[in-house]
């Protein structure tokens, strides 16, 4: 399983509330909920932000099956949610209409929730949002202290088709830097050891906005080089990254001529396999096609065939080593 998707992600996201007179603010309105209700968040159609309404929990009902109730409003709201207030309905989505509840279970504090994820890329922005929709209202309940979600992905942009991840009710904060979602995460980078023979892994922490895909992420950091001791540059000085795009699990990736250039104490293969294997940690991409200037090239530095598409390859990663006492 890919790193990246085992990360618990922390998301900051822009949670400035819309509508609802009494729950227009949720810090304010949690406080001042009547007794045994919890807010359930939604999504803004217009404005992508979050709104709440006030649910009423079954005081008979065990844990698990309050979230089953919960998790079946907001599941089966496509045009709407149907809680206490009716002054609001028909204005928002829950969830986004490309998830499909699977499963549900409840144990040790942790909600495990199983979804179907179809034509849509996991990580879009709809899916996101109701991720953090669903914990941030389970996450209310006094037994839940994280929600794990099983993603079951069966268009298979996913290497195995699944993923998991975990949040808590720390995992999301209010934001009111303009320009709205903001998504804090790692990202796994491989860079050279001292030899320029083998490759170190690199866990960098980014913020991840809508306007920048974690791919161009991904370049862009291996391109700016390392910050740390022990770590070496694997990019050509001058490179820069022309375009970037993923389709079918490939990443096409189009970087100007500069990549050619020789890099002092690094390796062909280790500047080839920096790129595919920083790359294909990420759960949407299984292969790599290099471009130069939108074109492809048929060896590089003319020692390695250049214009087929590469995998992920372990081999040139530096194992970590341990003395023994």
């Amino acid at each position: 399983m890919k790193k990246w998707i085992t990360y618990i992600v922390i998301a900051i996201l822009c949670l400035t509330l819309t509508g609802c007179d009494s729950d227009s603010n949720a810090s304010t309105a949690t406080t001042e909920l009547p007794e045994g209700s919890i807010l359930i968040y939604y999504i803004n159609d217009d404005t992508y932000e979050f709104g709440t309404e006030t649910y009423a929990l079954n005081q008979e009902a065990s844990t698990l099956e309050q979230v089953q109730d919960i998790l079946d409003i907001m599941f089966s709201s496509t045009n709407g949610i149907n809680t206490t207030s009716t002054t609001n309905q028909q204005r928002a989505n829950v969830i986004a209409s490309s998830m499909k509840m699977m499963d549900v279970r409840f144990r040790d504090g942790q909600v495990t929730i199983t979804v179907n994820i179809t034509n849509e890329q996991p990580d879009t922005y709809p899916v996101v949002l109701s991720k953090a929709a669903i914990t941030q209202t389970l996450c209310q309940l006094d037994e839940v202290e994280q929600v794990a979600f099983t993603i079951y992905d069966s268009s298979k942009v996913l290497e195995g088709g699944t993923a998991i991840e975990y949040y808590n009710d720390i995992s999301f904060v209010d934001n009111e830097k303009e320009g709205g979602y903001l998504q804090k995460g790692i990202i796994t980078l491989y860079f050279a050891d001292e030899t320029g023979n083998m490759l170190l892994e690199y866990d960098k922490s980014v913020e991840i906005t809508t306007d920048v895909s974690l791919e161009q992420l991904v370049i862009e950091s291996l391109i700016a080089g390392p910050m740390r001791d022990g770590y070496y540059k694997t990019i050509p000085d001058g490179t820069t990254l022309k375009k970037i795009s993923i389709k079918d699990g490939v990443c096409y990736v189009d970087l100007s001529g500069e990549f050619n250039n020789t890099l002092d104490n690094c390796m062909d293969a280790v500047t080839i396999y920096s790129v595919v294997n920083s790359l294909c940690e990420l759960p949407t991409i299984n292969k790599v096609q290099f471009l130069i200037n939108g074109e492809k090239q048929e060896f590089y530095r003319e020692t390695i065939p250049f214009d087929g598409m590469f995998e992920m390859q372990s081999d040139i990663i530096k194992k970590e080593t341990t003395e023994e006492e």
